[in-house]
């Protein structure tokens, strides 16, 4: 059958291929309806809570209830006096443009074209199957086919309740309006904290400030009049969002932004404003303005006592930046950028830490040093009896700048190893199953340790 000219490409908004903006063919899934609260956790998803005026019979019914996001069905918890959750019903998210078509199927839509003058043309339909990249709506007493090549696209009115939601079965005390409160957690949303450095060498210092970086991967816009970032590890189940038990603290009053809260074994740091991020975009705010931390560089050489041979092996040395969180505000795992203070727009490196409490160390490394090097042979390797060996090893520290270096050289011995003799000698601090050195290096110059170490095989 020969398909009208007219009905050519609706779909083109739509296909997995392109998946460009969906609010041309559904504006409701971009503008959900705006909850109460929200908190979103740094190791993924978010507890969102609202609250509804909802007029109740007596007894056993079924109620809607509007989701913003991908919701976890098995997470939904309701309040309300004498209102009991008996069962519910959630529809599956979707966020993908044939999700959300589907989502329509049976019910109506709107198909749009401009023409050659810049008019507008509609015409009102009813979408009744998605195959692919192929619609199949009804227009009038017919059935129209619309492939990829039409100018029409397809629409339906913003606030439409097409998009995911819940059906909500309840057994109430008595009839009437009154508030109901639901809890829930949706997948997608996350947040880090990302820090961005300076570091003063001659003065020992380094600045460091902090940005929340929230990602909205939910599918929805995330719109809350209350939110807070939570910065900590909760015990999750399937891998997925935090326990129900850390729902209930929405009661708690919001500190200022950027200000931590001790919440729990957990952080959380309110956002005045609220939030409010389109799906799929990002959003940063700061979470901690500039501080001041006296700051050590230093290199470190590290290897294992396995990993050697006679001919020689040469390696560039690890520049590491170490501090002590002395800004009496703990600092949430995140990526950390530092740059030099001279002004040369100069990256020294880039590292993440771990959440760190107040007062912990901290120790970055940022890469490797161009002009330090060691070079590391083995001398000799024999066996000295029934289960033990005696292995000897010399590494020579190159330094090809024109400043003096302190390199701290570090080797991993096999369980229970010893170190027979060493020149110069080892720290005596250092951990079970390591040798440790310090090794200042002169300017364009050089320095070689030895060590032997005996050990059982």
């Amino acid at each position: 059958m020969k398909q009208p000219n007219h009905l050519l490409k609706a779909l083109v908004v739509v296909l997995p291929a392109s998946f460009l903006p969906l609010a041309a063919f559904a504006a409701s899934s971009s503008d959900p309806t705006r909850v109460d609260a929200m908190a979103l956790y740094n190791r993924g998803a978010a507890v969102v809570q609202t609250t509804r005026d909802i007029d109740l019979k007596s007894g056993d019914q079924t109620i809607g209830w509007p989701i913003s996001g991908r919701l976890r069905a098995d997470t939904v918890w309701l309040e309300g006096e004498g209102v009991r959750l008996t069962g519910l019903t959630a529809r599956a998210g979707d966020d993908s443009g044939q999700g959300l078509l589907a989502g329509r199927v049976g019910q109506p839509v709107t198909l749009l074209r401009d023409n050659d003058a810049g008019d507008a043309r509609s015409r009102e339909a009813t979408l009744v199957g998605v195959n692919g990249d192929t619609l199949l709506v009804r227009v009038d007493d017919r059935i129209e086919r619309l492939t990829g090549d039409s100018p029409w696209r397809v629409a339906w009115p913003a606030g439409d309740d097409s998009g995911d939601g819940l059906q909500l079965d309840i057994d109430a005390d008595k009839a009437g309006k009154q508030p109901l409160t639901a809890t829930y957690q949706i997948d997608g949303p996350s947040w880090q904290a990302s820090y961005t450095g300076r570091f003063d060498a001659q003065a020992g210092q380094l600045e460091l400030a902090s940005m929340a970086i929230i990602d909205n991967s939910a599918g929805a816009r995330l719109a809350a009049e209350k939110a807070w970032l939570v910065a900590g590890d909760v015990a999750r189940t399937n891998g997925h969002a935090p326990t129900p038990m850390m729902m209930a603290r929405f009661e708690a009053k919001a500190s200022d932004a950027g200000a931590p809260e001790a919440n729990g074994d957990t952080y959380r740091y309110a956002l005045e404003d609220g939030i409010d991020v389109a799906a799929g975009g990002t959003r940063a705010v700061s979470i901690m303005a500039p501080k001041t931390f006296d700051a050590t560089r230093s290199y470190r050489v590290e290897n294992s006592f396995y990993s050697v041979s006679r001919e020689g092996q040469r390696s560039h040395a690890q520049i590491r930046l170490a501090f002590d969180n002395t800004a009496e505000v703990p600092l949430p795992a995140g990526a950390v950028r530092i740059y030099d203070s001279s002004g040369s727009a100069n990256l020294m490196g880039e590292d993440r830490i771990d959440d760190t409490p107040k007062q912990a160390p901290v120790t970055l490394t940022l890469g490797t040093a161009f002009d330090l090097t060691s070079e590391r042979r083995l001398v000799e390797d024999r066996k000295t009896g029934e289960n033990e060996r005696r292995r000897t090893v010399e590494i020579t520290l190159h330094n090809a700048s024109a400043d003096a270096a302190t390199v701290q050289v570090v080797e991993n011995l096999p369980q229970g190893a010893t170190v027979e003799s060493a020149e110069p000698k080892t720290a005596d601090d250092a951990p079970a199953n390591t040798a440790e050195w310090q090794i200042d290096v002169p300017a364009n110059g050089e320095q070689t340790l030895r060590y032997t170490a005996v050990w059982s095989n």
